[in-house]
């Protein structure tokens, strides 16, 4: 898949497709899991956890990002979700 930039053809990553079929399996899992939940809320950390990581990947493929020097300022939010995900997912899994 390729874009047209300023008169130059640019090959690039059909990033909506991968979030879609990423999106779809998260689903699936979710509705899997969702029958052995053990606390409240915890599906919801399970999703915040692997879109966070999911987004941290599709950001990195894309080529119009914002940066902040070397880093994409997307990628850094999608980790301190997944972190926060993560943290959340371990404290209220130990009540």
């Amino acid at each position: 898949m390729g874009i047209y930039k300023f008169g130059e053809y640019i090959e690039v990553h059909p990033t909506f497709l991968y979030e879609s079929i990423v999106t779809f399996i998260l689903f699936i899992i979710l509705m899997k899991i969702s029958k052995k939940r053990k606390f409240t809320g915890q599906l919801t950390y399970i999703y915040i956890i692997i879109y966070g990581f999911e987004r941290m990947i599709v950001e990195g493929l894309r080529t119009d990002s914002l940066m902040l020097g070397p880093i994409r300022i997307s990628q850094a939010l999608s980790i301190a979700i997944l972190i926060l995900g993560i943290i959340l997912l371990i404290k209220n899994g130990k009540k």
